[in-house]
């Protein structure tokens, strides 16, 4: 179960790890998480359920490409394939060694907002993803 976390957290935040290099915008991000893993207990299903936090991003700090690649992980537990952009939409298909496999679109909603949803199947049990994130404020000052 830890192991499926950690895997959709670190495609969670690669989603655009081979696309073109642009700068996500600086500035204050709320970012929504829903995770569905059928099967689960009430309980842990409750835990893993839906989630919102946010996340400052300084202007200049980050470009969309370069969020925590799985592929430049040394270990190398899991490969994205079959990396495709077409306009806003950027897909993948990702592998790892313990048989996982999964598969994903994030749709650029203009520079300010995203959404994301993928699906994993594991030995474990599969999960499905949906991710939500925008800008909230120009700067992450607070006033």
């Amino acid at each position: 179960m830890k192991a499926i976390l950690l895997i959709a957290t670190a495609a969670i935040v690669s989603f655009a790890a081979n696309a073109p290099a642009q700068e996500m915008p600086g500035g204050l991000w709320e970012i929504k998480t829903k995770m569905d893993m059928p099967g689960l207990p009430p309980e842990m299903a409750a835990k893993m359920g839906a989630h919102t936090m946010t996340h400052c991003v300084k202007p200049g700090e980050r470009k969309w490409n370069e969020q925590r690649n799985p592929n430049d992980r040394t270990d190398k537990q899991c490969e994205q394939t079959d990396m495709k952009v077409d306009g806003n939409k950027v897909s993948w298909k990702m592998a790892c060694k313990d048989g996982t496999t999964g598969e994903g679109t994030v749709t650029h909603n203009g520079k300010d907002a995203y959404k994301m949803d993928m699906a994993m199947n594991s030995p474990r049990g599969n999960m499905k993803i949906q991710t939500e994130g925008k800008r909230i404020a120009d700067t992450c000052e607070k006033k």
